[in-house]
């Protein structure tokens, strides 16, 4: 049985993708916007839908049945009528009667299907928390566990705990929008100048640089396993008053960093998020007696917020879907088929999913750009020592990450040993904000000599403490609090990987290296040498490996 999971719902969409399962094994997923260049592409994933097919080297009518993680676009805008006339939304009540129209019509997925000549044997509708719920379940190794969907809006939810015993799951309470954390998280992101629902994980790096000044508990509490979200004064703020302090929305975001009461707001907003959050799953972890959580939706990604949950409740298993945004929903929608049909098992999260290029192509497109270029037989150690040169490197290995994460195989990597090295990537490379921290990638067995509680981290999804001990000896990927987003890399989940940070290891005595995403600020991952090609020459990059061929300025 072939399945294709989608994930696209029309105009208020976003992170568009595709995944394909095979008899209940997940094999490829990939985002839109890796494909189309467009950063979030919320069009219809048709070119992610063709490379499932091209990956299995088959026809769309041989696949099964097409799953959307979403139920149709008809319902959403239906339900966004109905809270407009409660008084629950703000929005234009003519141009949601005209986009209702459409989802009848221009954007109903059935019309869209028929004009890309796309037949499936079947197409399925799910809810969409249910898709977010399936991206998580199988990868549970507990027996029993409890889920939480967090985000800012399915049709109707912003929050869903279901209870997975076996590979079964029990819905045991959903949280309406507008009351929603992920509307708090979006409109406190929007009034530190940043874009909402886009760049939350700026808040997140933030929040270090200022102090807990500013009740919030009246904009979000959390009491007897329900959070209450004031969405009557957030929804849309332009402007706060917090503890006799007038706090207005800049029009930039460019100035945080340098705003007091900006700075502030983002660590009082996030301090304030991780209470509620903890309080909430609290709730029903004593409830159920259960220490193994899983979690998906937008929320999902704070992992400042999974760091403090991790800690704070003693957690024995926590897996959080690395694509925790909408794109993750792809793989819960493809996976849902074989859960119904009973032949759904337990796995490990593998998450290089996407396209692999041959030497072949690589060589290929080095020649079409007339590119200086040497093969080389031990990369990985060739790579080690230009990092200990203080080299700024692009690594493109092997499959492309499925998720916002650059997980070693799309990456611009450099030595962590200086403090220097991140203010160099952040303005030569990355294009961006000075004070924006990068993540350590570390060697798994390394890992308990740099971090105080994590054991495992391979999603780079949680944040932990350094050691004091040996934070001196990484102070470029050590954050403002002293805390670090880490990867632990495993060889067998990424071999050529953790080859290198052993190789630069031996050298240096280091085994860290510092990570961040093969793109430059704006624009999504790099996917095809191409990409990684023309982001190396319009950037500070110094080094670009391309599989086994070594590219130089």
């Amino acid at each position: 049985m072939i399945t294709i999971g989608v994930n696209y719902i029309g105009g208020p969409g976003h992170d568009s993708a595709a995944a394909i399962a095979v008899d209940g094994k997940l094999e490829f997923a990939i985002a839109e916007e890796r494909l189309t260049r467009n950063k979030q592409d919320a069009s219809f994933p048709i070119q992610a839908i063709q490379a499932c097919l091209d990956y299995k080297k088959i026809m769309i009518e041989e696949v099964d049945e097409l799953v959307f993680g979403w139920p149709e676009l008809k319902e959403h805008y239906a339900n966004s009528l109905k809270l407009n006339m409660m008084g629950k939304l703000h929005e234009n009540i003519p141009m949601q009667a005209l986009n209702y129209f459409r989802s009848l019509t221009t954007r109903n997925v059935k019309n869209l299907l028929d004009s890309y000549g796309i037949k499936p044997k079947k197409i399925t509708h799910i809810d969409h928390h249910l898709a977010h719920a399936w991206s998580v379940a199988p990868f549970l190794a507990a027996e029993d566990s409890l889920i939480f969907i967090i985000d800012g809006r399915g049709i109707k939810e912003s929050t869903t705990v279901y209870l997975k015993k076996g590979m079964k799951l029990e819905m045991i309470e959903r949280i309406n929008f507008p009351n929603s954390l992920g509307v708090y998280y979006a409109e406190m992101t929007s009034m530190c100048g940043f874009r909402k629902y886009s760049d939350e994980w700026k808040v997140m790096g933030l929040a270090p640089f200022g102090k807990n000044s500013f009740d919030l508990s009246h904009l979000l509490h959390t009491d007897n396993g329900i959070h209450h979200v004031n969405h009557k004064t957030l929804l849309n703020v332009e402007k706060l008053e917090l503890d006799g302090k007038t706090i207005t929305r800049p029009e930039n975001d460019e100035v945080a960093i340098n705003d007091e009461d900006l700075r502030d707001l983002a660590h009082s907003a996030q301090d304030q998020y991780e209470k509620a959050l903890c309080k909430l799953v609290k709730f029903y972890t004593d409830k159920f007696g259960i220490k193994s959580i899983g979690m998906a939706g937008g929320v999902g990604l704070n992992c400042k917020a999974n760091g403090f949950l991790m800690r704070e409740l003693s957690l024995e298993e926590f897996f959080i879907q690395p694509a925790a945004t909408d794109d993750g929903t792809a793989i819960g929608a493809a996976l849902y088929p074989f859960m119904e049909n009973g032949t759904l098992k337990k796995s490990v999260f593998y998450p290089y999913l996407g396209k692999e290029y041959s030497d072949e192509v690589i060589e290929a497109t080095l020649k079409k750009y007339r590119l200086n270029y040497t093969k080389i037989k031990e990369v990985e150690a060739d790579a080690a020592q230009e990092l200990a040169n203080n080299k700024i490197i692009g690594w493109f290995q092997g499959r492309d990450e499925f998720g916002p994460r650059a997980l070693g195989n799309r990456s611009i990597i450099s030595n962590p040993g200086t403090s220097e090295m991140k203010d160099k990537v952040n303005e030569v490379v990355k294009y961006r904000e000075g004070w924006r921290p990068f993540a350590p990638s570390m060697l798994q067995e390394e890992a308990n000599k740099f971090l105080q509680n994590i054991k495992s981290s391979p999603y780079m999804i949680l944040t932990d403490y350094a050691k004091e001990e040996n934070a001196a000896k990484i102070p470029a990927v050590v954050h403002v609090d002293g805390t670090m987003r880490p990867q632990t890399v495993e060889k067998e989940m990424n071999t050529r990987y953790w080859n290198l940070i052993n190789e630069f290891y031996k050298i240096s005595g280091i085994p860290v290296v510092m990570n961040t995403s093969f793109n430059l600020k704006g624009e999504p991952n790099v996917c095809h040498p191409t990409d990684a090609v023309r982001t190396f020459f319009t950037s500070g990059l110094e080094v670009l490996y391309l599989g086994n061929y070594k590219v130089q300025k």
